[in-house]
């Protein structure tokens, strides 16, 4: 992966991932976003897909990430990628004061 500063993104529309490079706090983190279908009985309801999280304080493959969960435990759902690297963005800047 390049060497720079600011986010940068790694895509795969295969298994429906994305990871961005983050530098919060002066430390690298990635942030994985996964695809979750809304598996409804109609798919014509809106959204038809959901998006979970998961980060990593080292390079993925290299480490185990860890889900942004919700309060029930279970990996906390967001409607657009955009919201999850939001939320992931703002909940690691504050558990890293």
């Amino acid at each position: 992966m390049p060497d720079q500063d600011g986010p940068y993104f790694v895509c795969t529309t295969k298994t429906g991932k994305m990871i961005e490079k983050q530098s919060i706090n002066g430390r690298d983190v990635w942030v994985e976003i996964q695809q979750q279908p809304a598996n409804r009985a109609n798919p014509n309801t809106i959204p038809t897909e959901y998006f979970t999280a998961r980060y990593f304080l080292q390079e993925p493959g290299s480490a185990e990430g860890k889900w942004l969960t919700g309060e029930d435990g279970a990996p906390r759902l967001f409607e657009s990628p955009v919201a999850a690297l939001s939320y992931a963005s703002r909940k690691l800047m504050e558990e890293s004061k």
